[in-house]
């Protein structure tokens, strides 16, 4: 296994929905994170992570169901929406892995990055709803590691 990335990405809250900018200041996201693939993302503020997630779908849609959730399946959606006016995304694509590995891999290195936070803050990331434990190996924990190693204040 290996991450590809980060992608990065702002993030600005619009009347329920969202506008993305990709780095080169475009409105849209680039490949690969328009692509099926397994991928660990990060919303962001003041270089902190507020929220981790995971996804094989394409970002667009994932955020698109990050929005338009209001609790009628029991999904509330991104609770960071709410009350954050900007964040920053940075994605992550996982390679070199079977496919039926992919989703606990994705969970295993989501919570592993989600309890680097909580030992180095003493608290879950701020808008962090759920998450999903599995017995993790050594190559879950070193990407969690690079993936929280890209926050100075991590």
């Amino acid at each position: 296994m290996r991450l590809v990335g980060p992608y990065r990405y702002t993030v600005t809250v619009q009347n329920g929905g969202y506008e993305v900018l990709n780095d080169k200041g475009r409105n849209n996201f680039v490949s690969p994170v328009t692509i099926r693939c397994p991928k660990l993302y990060v919303f962001a503020t003041e270089n902190l992570p507020v929220y981790v997630g995971q996804t094989v779908q394409d970002m667009a849609t994932r955020m698109r169901l990050g929005f338009l959730a209001d609790g009628s399946t029991g999904y509330y959606g991104y609770r960071w929406r709410h009350e954050l006016p900007s964040v920053q995304l940075l994605v992550w694509c996982l390679e070199d892995i079977a496919e039926d590995d992919e989703l606990v891999s994705l969970e295993c290195s989501e919570s592993e990055i989600v309890f680097a936070y909580r030992l180095k803050y003493d608290q879950w990331p701020k808008y962090q709803t759920e998450i999903h434990f599995h017995q993790t190996t050594a190559g879950h924990r070193a990407l969690a590691a690079e993936v929280f190693g890209f926050f100075s204040d991590a």
